[in-house]
């Protein structure tokens, strides 16, 4: 059962209206600026990749922080209950236990790992039971050494098991990522050396609060925006319209819908007149492999609030695979602030961060 995402992750990318260098002066440096100034790092974003070692898959990000997933065993039935194992990056790096189950289980609960119960405790976060601290580090070193572990709720009740082949191996791996192999830091690959490694600086996106009221649209705007894009369907939901500052208009086209997708086409709309919204990033959705436009940037998903444009890509509906993206209007493109991915459908929705940005308003 192991899935590429099918259309999604296998389409090329497409990046509409993006530039190819990351200042006026093409070389990556930011302008120079006073020492108490914040200045945009002008970063091209460039997402880490993940890796799968049997039933875990890991995956890092630009600002050092990794992640490894249980995945549900291929030959066995869907269990109800996987787990993912975060660290932040520089030395004695926090630790975070997050459990995925069906429902929300008893409190306690209890892991087992290997017929032998390793900690019992955790505490709801949103759709998880999660561990922080002393609890998750022990959590952590224990499955990195295991076999199968299991979760049983605090009524008694059996929650699931889930298998830890590849654990050991996706931790070491993330060990490497965040330069703590051979180190007293080490969750797997451990050593003598200090755990000293410094996290990294993570790039600043200048994002200007948004004012203002978005401009309504006229009828025959929206029609040309459609045509542009090469909308299908007659019955495709209305176009939403979000103001960006400046006199500009975020216009939001729906071009296509499936199942779990709704394929959006992004416009910024200015004196009556629409163009392709620019991203500093490629989008995932490649709308020129389904006959839609070739120069025009699309998302899935796709909604904005709080001022931040985001993109939830679904592999298939259970949205236990996909692309996440998160976007800050910065007074001309959009800029890649989050990306988030789950290459495997295999029931993990935790999605690993692979790329994140520091928003400054």
């Amino acid at each position: 059962m192991r899935a590429l995402l099918s259309v999604l992750l296998a389409l090329p990318l497409l990046a509409c209206g993006q530039s190819n260098d990351r200042d006026a002066g093409g070389n990556g440096t930011a302008p120079a600026a006073s020492p108490d100034a914040v200045v945009d790092s002008r970063t091209l974003p460039a997402p880490g990749t993940l890796k799968t070692f049997t039933d875990w898959t890991v995956g890092c990000d630009n600002g050092g922080g990794c992640q490894a997933n249980a995945l549900m065993n291929e030959d066995a039935p869907a269990p109800p209950v996987l787990l993912s194992i975060e660290r932040a990056a520089g030395p004695d790096g926090a630790i975070r236990v997050r459990v995925q189950s069906e429902g929300e289980p008893r409190l306690p609960l209890t892991i087992t790992v290997d017929d032998v119960a390793v900690v019992r405790g955790g505490a709801r976060a949103d759709e998880f039971t999660q561990w922080t601290g002393a609890p998750a580090a022990t959590i952590a070193r224990v499955i990195a050494g295991g076999r199968s572990a299991a979760i049983t709720g605090g009524d008694g009740r059996a929650i699931g098991t889930l298998s830890l082949t590849g654990a050991s191996a996706a931790l070491r791996w993330a060990d490497a990522q965040q330069g703590r192999a051979g180190t007293t830091g080490a969750l797997v690959a451990k050593g003598n050396r200090p755990d000293d490694r410094a996290a990294p600086a993570l790039p600043v996106v200048l994002a200007p609060t948004i004012r203002g009221e978005a401009a309504l649209l006229d009828p025959q705007l929206v029609k040309a925006m459609r045509l542009n894009a090469k909308c299908e369907g007659e019955d495709l939901p209305d176009v939403t319209t979000k103001a960006l500052g400046g006199g500009r208009t975020l216009a939001l086209v729906p071009c296509l819908t499936g199942a779990y997708n709704i394929v959006t086409a992004v416009f910024v709309v200015a004196a009556g007149k629409a163009v392709p919204a620019a991203f500093d990033t490629p989008t995932v959705f490649d709308g020129e492999s389904l006959g839609l436009a070739a120069n025009v940037p699309f998302l899935i998903n796709v909604d904005f609030t709080d001022d931040i444009l985001s993109s939830d890509a679904k592999g298939r509906g259970l949205g236990d695979c996909g692309i996440g993206q998160r976007f800050a209007w910065d007074g001309a493109r959009f800029r890649l602030i989050e990306r988030r991915e789950m290459e495997e459908c295999r029931g993990s929705i935790d999605f690993i961060r692979t790329w994140t940005a520091r928003v400054v308003r």
